[in-house]
C-alpha cells in the first residue's frame, strides 16, 4: 500500500499533544487550539447528521478544509452546502457495514491510539531537525476503505479502517490482493504515517528524472521514518516478512550488479521505474521468490551507507537532493 497521501501541504513544522475530543463547544474550542489529535471518526458517529457541518464550522474551524476534502474527495458525498447533503451524510453513517467497520474500528481503540502517539513522537523528532514549530493536526477517520492519508497544511488524516490487520475479511471481500494487505496492519501505520508526511514535506524529483533520482528519494524516506521511529523493523517499514528481509540482505550484491550492468539506474523509462519502485508480490526481474518495491530497497541501503560514511545528521539528508552526489558519497559497494 502506497503511504502517499492525497494532497501535500506546505512544509510546516510539527508538535505533538494527545487528546479526547471535549464536550462542550468552549471546550472543544480551547482544545482544538492547543492539542494535536482529534479523533474525527468519533465525531461523525456522535454527531447528528443534520448538526455535524455547522459543528465543525463552529467549533473545530481548524478542521474546516480536512472536513471538505473528506466529504468531496474520500467518501464523496459533495460539499456540505450541497442540497442533500445531511441524506447523504446520514446514508453513509447508517450504512451496515459502515456501522460495523466503526464498531471494529473501536475496538481497536488502544491500538491505534499508541500507533498515534508514536507518530506524533516521530514528527516533533522532525519538526525538531527542520527548526519548524506549528504544530500539525493529526485527524483520524474511516474513509469507507478510500484512502490511508491525507495531507494538508498543519494536517494529516489517517485512515484507521486502512490498518485493521492483513487477515481483516473486509479486505478479503474487497479483493484487495494479498501483498498489499500484508501492510495493512496496525503495525505498518507509524511508519507509513511518518512517511506520508514526510512525502508531502520533501520536494519530489522532477517528472523528468530518472531511476537514480526516485530510488534515493524513496530510500531518503525509507530511512527518515526508520530512524524518526526509533526501534521500527525493516518488516513493517517496508512491508516485507522476516524471509523477505533476508533474502534481500543475501541477494543485495547480485541485485546491484544487475541495475548496473543493465544500465537501469539511469534510465527514464517510466514502466522500468515503476516496476522497481512500485507494490508488488514480486519484482519480475529478480524472480518469483523475491519481494516487491527492490528499487526502494536498494534506494534505502545507499542512503544508510551515506549517513554512515558522511556522519551526516538527518537534517542534511533532508535538504540534499542530488541523487548522483549521495551515490558517490555513499561509497556503496554491497
Amino acid at each position: 500500500m502506497n503511504s502517499k497521501p492525497l494532497l501535500s501541504p506546505s512544509k510546516i513544522g510539527i508538535l505533538i499533544l494527545f487528546i479526547m475530543i471535549g464536550s462542550s463547544a468552549c471546550s472543544r474550542k480551547e482544545q482544538m487550539n492547543k492539542d494535536s489529535l482529534v479523533r474525527f471518526e468519533k465525531l461523525v458517529f456522535s454527531t447528528a447528521a443534520a448538526n455535524l457541518a455547522d459543528s465543525i464550522h463552529l467549533n473545530y474551524n481548524q478542521l474546516t478544509p480536512f472536513f471538505n476534502l473528506y466529504n468531496e474527495e474520500v467518501i464523496k458525498i459533495g460539499p456540505d452546502s450541497l442540497n442533500g447533503f445531511t441524506t447523504q451524510l446520514k446514508n453513509f453513517t447508517n450504512d451496515s457495514i459502515i456501522k460495523q467497520v466503526y464498531s471494529d474500528v473501536s475496538k481497536m481503540d488502544g491500538t491505534f491510539q499508541q500507533c498515534c502517539q508514536e507518530i506524533g513522537v516521530a514528527l516533533s523528532k522532525l519538526s525538531s531537525i527542520t527548526k519548524n514549530t506549528k504544530p500539525v493536526l493529526l485527524v483520524t477517520y474511516i474513509s469507507g476503505f478510500n484512502q490511508a492519508f491525507i495531507a494538508l497544511p498543519g494536517c494529516l488524516g489517517i485512515g484507521l479502517d486502512m490498518f485493521m490487520g492483513a487477515d481483516s475479511p473486509y479486505y478479503q471481500e474487497l479483493g484487495i490482493p494479498a501483498y498489499i494487505r500484508k501492510g495493512m496492519n496496525p503495525t505498518n501505520l507509524p511508519a507509513d504515517g511518518v512517511r506520508a508526511w514526510l512525502y508531502s514535506l520533501l520536494p519530489e524529483p522532477s517528472p523528468e528524472g530518472g531511476f537514480l533520482d526516485r530510488m534515493i528519494f524513496e530510500g531518503k524516506l525509507y530511512y527518515l521514518s526508520q530512524k524518526l521511529l526509533q526501534g521500527m523493523s525493516d518488516e513493517n517499514n517496508f512491508h516485507y516478512t522476516e524471509s523477505e528481509v533476508k533474502w534481500c540482505l543475501e541477494h543485495e550484491e547480485a541485485m546491484w550488479k544487475y541495475l548496473a550492468e543493465q544500465k537501469i539506474l539511469f534510465s527514464s523509462d517510466r514502466l522500468t521505474i515503476r516496476k522497481f519502485m512500485e507494490e508488488a508480490p514480486f519484482t519480475r526481474d529478480f524472480g518469483n521468490e523475491s519481494p516487491g518495491k527492490l528499487g526502494v530497497w536498494i534506494g534505502y541501503r545507499i542512503v544508510s551507507s551515506y549517513m554512515k560514511q558522511t556522519g551526516s545528521g538527518m537534517e542534511v539528508l533532508i535538504g540534499k537532493t542530488d541523487a548522483r552526489e549521495i551515490l558517490s558519497q555513499s561509497k556503496y559497494h554491497p
